[in-house]
């Protein structure tokens, strides 16, 4: 008797196989964006034109001037495997295009409708294929000018579990922006134009070089504060030219750092390492700066195949191009002469010196000499002196303080019940303060900052932040992905004191800020506010940025190291810190007081 037996495993589909595909080359609209854009790179435009509707959910449509294709061309391109990019094995090794893997058009017509209108220049008539969910629709003849178009609609109608991943229209929208930006940035020749609607996001027409091409998207103040240094090194073959940002730049994430090998935007540890490198003396840890890396060398040195979406690369010699970055860094920053006077007058020390004192907080505590005027129907500006209370004693704020223990929990030591009594400064930074139980270590900066902080969170939950309304605004220049950012948080900005609106092309107006912020504050805080919206978040998470922003003007307005203050100011602010929900950790999570009992004091006189 035979037993039959029935093999498990089967061939996939084209449809599955290509579903599969775009599940590694197609994440969210931008990668769809990315495909289209190199294909049209690869295809010789000088004019490339990007159209999204819905963050490019709805509609995705690029238009190109290249070289367009032929009919034959036209039906085979949305086949797996398709490309005209290479022609033996032995080319991967040495990829010279942006595009050669033969599945993006394959993959993004599996999980979209896809419409496409093709012609070269020596044909009479264009070609028009329509594919939808992979299934070819038509093919026919059509007139159009030399170049291709090519329009996506509803992206992931047929796959609802891939489609539900998909994040805020804003959201995508950035990151299509993003996408267009670095491309910009990798082809100054070429003009680029990306519209949401009726809105044009990006405008950039062709650059005489880099340089240009950096002026015009972001500006002539980012640009100044960008050294350009550009050297070769003949041994590798390689040459390094780079945009990097002077110290006094300094960003929170990753979002401004733009690397770019054979004019592919790619990310790569190595690199970052480099950077890390040349800013480890110059930079504060967790501090990023702007910079625009642009890598040449040979292709066969650098493998474009290690990644489904060509966005990760592997060096062949990776020690080598880790050491010329770093290098070019380096010099950079050395060459020029406007760094080393600032270095050397921010290294040195510049004490707090007070007027004179009267049982009020200085006005350099709160927001400052600014030119301001009263908003309408809402209290006289924020006033740290109203909150004074130097006479409070600890037991009576025992009920005012929380029990709101931070990361930092300091052992043997009951906050509530601990009168400190400030002895003096460390440095102009950190108070010394004594109890009955041992000395007790204190950083004033951090401090402060928990102070305000929970003042502006209370405030903030209240509708009652205290505003300064700007006489003059502060006009802000915005690149292109951060005019898309700031769209998307204006309303929350405006509710948490810091009023703007457009003012022109990708330029808005800060018309009012926090009452406790000085007018030197207020640029750097919105712009690290847009900046801090990551790009990999999920969605814009209103509590976290409510509180973010919390943080981050408390930051800006609380008093720095490197400031003498006197023994009322510090009695003031230990009394201010004790009242606080979480006197032990700033709201960044680093710890505001040290304390060394006193046993551990005896134990080391040896009198334990």
């Amino acid at each position: 008797m035979t037993t039959k037996v029935t093999s498990k495993i089967r061939i996939l589909s084209d449809t599955v196989s290509n579903q599969i595909a775009a599940g590694e080359v197609v994440e969210r609209p931008s990668s769809i964006v990315k495909e289209l854009v190199e294909n049209a790179i690869d295809a010789g435009a000088r004019k490339i034109t990007v159209e999204v509707v819905g963050g490019g959910t709805r509609l995705i449509e690029v238009t190109d001037d290249g070289e367009g294709m032929s009919r034959a061309d036209a039906e085979l391109c949305f086949q797996r495997h398709a490309t005209s990019k290479l022609s033996a094995s032995d080319e991967l090794f040495a990829v010279r295009t942006l595009g050669f893997r033969g599945e993006a058009l394959a993959s993004i017509a599996s999980v979209a409708r896809v419409r496409m209108e093709t012609q070269t220049a020596e044909d009479d008539v264009g070609t028009t294929v329509e594919v939808a969910g992979g299934d070819p629709v038509f093919v026919r003849d059509g007139a159009f000018p030399a170049g291709t178009r090519v329009r996506v609609e509803d992206v992931f109608y047929n796959v609802p579990a891939r489609r539900k991943f998909l994040k805020s229209e804003s959201y995508e929208l950035s990151q299509i922006t993003n996408r267009c930006t670095h491309y910009a940035l990798a082809f100054p020749a070429i003009h680029f134009v990306l519209k949401s609607g009726k809105f044009e996001v990006l405008s950039a027409p062709p650059a005489a070089d880099r340089s240009e091409r950096i002026l015009k998207l972001f500006g002539r103040d980012l640009r100044d504060e960008l050294v350009e240094y550009e050297r070769e090194f003949p041994a590798a073959r390689m040459k390094v030219h780079v945009f990097t940002s002077r110290p006094q730049v300094q960003k929170y994430n990753r979002n401004s750092m733009y690397f770019f090998v054979n004019g592919r935007a790619i990310r790569d540890r190595i690199i970052l390492h480099a950077y890390s490198d040349a800013y480890r003396s110059i930079l504060p840890s967790k501090s990023f700066p702007v910079t625009m890396l642009f890598v040449e060398l040979p292709h066969r040195d650098v493998d474009v195949n290690v990644h489904p979406a060509k966005t990760e690369v592997r060096f062949r010699k990776g020690s080598t191009v880790h050491d010329a970055v770093r290098d070019v860094i380096t010099e950079a920053l050395r060459s020029d002469k406007t760094i080393i006077p600032m270095l050397s007058d921010e290294s040195k020390s510049s004490p707090y010196r007070a007027p004179e004192f009267q049982g009020r907080m200085p006005d350099s505590w709160a927001g400052g000499p600014i030119a301001r005027e009263p908003v309408s129907d809402s209290p006289a500006p924020l006033d740290l002196s109203e909150a004074t209370t130097f006479d409070l004693n600890y037991e009576e704020a025992r009920g005012v303080v929380g029990a709101g223990p931070g990361p930092t929990d300091l052992p043997d030591f009951d906050l509530m019940r601990s009168e400190l009594r400030p002895l003096g400064q460390v440095q102009d930074s950190f108070i010394v303060a004594v109890d009955g139980n041992g000395l007790v270590l204190i950083d004033q900066h951090v401090a402060h900052e928990r102070v305000l902080f929970e003042q502006y969170v209370r405030e903030r939950d209240s509708g009652t932040i205290e505003v300064q309304r700007l006489l003059t605004p502060i006009i802000l220049e915005l690149s292109p992905e951060q005019e898309v950012r700031f769209e998307e948080i204006a309303p929350e900005l405006a509710a948490s004191g810091l009023e703007a609106e457009p003012f022109g092309p990708r330029t808005v107006a800060v018309k009012t800020a926090p009452g406790i912020l000085k007018a030197a504050a207020i640029e750097k805080l919105v712009l690290e506010l847009i900046d801090g919206v990551d790009r990999e978040r999920q969605g814009l998470n209103l509590e976290t940025f409510r509180k973010k922003t919390a943080a981050t003007v408390a930051c800006h307005a609380a008093i720095k190291i490197n400031n003498a203050l006197d023994s009322v100011k510090m009695r003031w602010l230990v009394t201010e810190l004790m009242k606080t929900d979480c006197p032990t950790v700033c709201p960044h999570g680093r710890p505001i007081i040290v304390r060394y009992d006193l046993k551990e004091i005896k134990k080391a006189f040896k009198r334990a």
